[in-house]
């Protein structure tokens, strides 16, 4: 028992942990980046989907693109296709997701956003999920509060990519930093 409390007191989440979930047709990861190619037609919860898992409580960090109209790019917590929550951008709306027991709400917001990249945020308490972001060096938008049913043990998360255009679209995450809470 003591061995284990001690792994995963000592567990740090790095680019090798993160899985693929819905994976796209282009794509390279190593082990400070990915970058892919999003797939036309592409939504939430069928990819592309890059998680990690936890079990513990943390704050997240990962810097990841902010797509033309027509694409989103966000921070989705996914426990199974029937219950996950998500928020992402693109350069003329934010989206936010939420799936309990397969009742979906999306929510479309206009708002512009003129920069490439935004840094996510995800801070984690047992099935307490607080999602935002950050752009550049400003001060943190929290954007939505959400308790999940099925997190309290473990929360699959990371980001995700959309697109409803025609045609492919760049995505890409990169300077992740994942912190364990106090």
């Amino acid at each position: 028992m003591r061995q284990t409390a001690y792994t995963t007191a000592m567990r740090r989440i790095t680019m090798r942990d993160f899985r693929w979930m819905g994976r796209p047709l282009v794509w390279e990861k190593d082990y400070r980046s990915v970058k892919l190619e999003v797939q036309a037609h592409m939504g939430l919860p069928y990819g592309p989907l890059l998680l990690a898992v936890s079990d513990e409580s943390f704050d997240f960090e990962a810097t990841v693109n902010v797509p033309q109209k027509g694409g989103f790019a966000g921070l989705c917590v996914y426990h199974l296709d029937s219950t996950y929550a998500a928020v992402g951008l693109n350069r003329e709306a934010m989206e936010i997701h939420t799936t309990i027991a397969g009742s979906h709400n999306r929510s479309i917001i206009a708002r512009t956003f003129e920069c490439e990249e935004v840094t996510w945020l995800l801070r984690r308490s047992l099935s307490h999920l607080d999602i935002g972001y950050r752009r550049g060096e400003d001060e943190a938008i929290w954007v939505g509060s959400f308790q999940l049913p099925g997190l309290e043990k473990s929360i699959s998360f990371g980001p995700y990519f959309a697109n409803e255009t025609d045609h492919p679209m760049p995505g890409w995450m990169h300077s992740i930093r994942y912190s364990k809470e106090s």
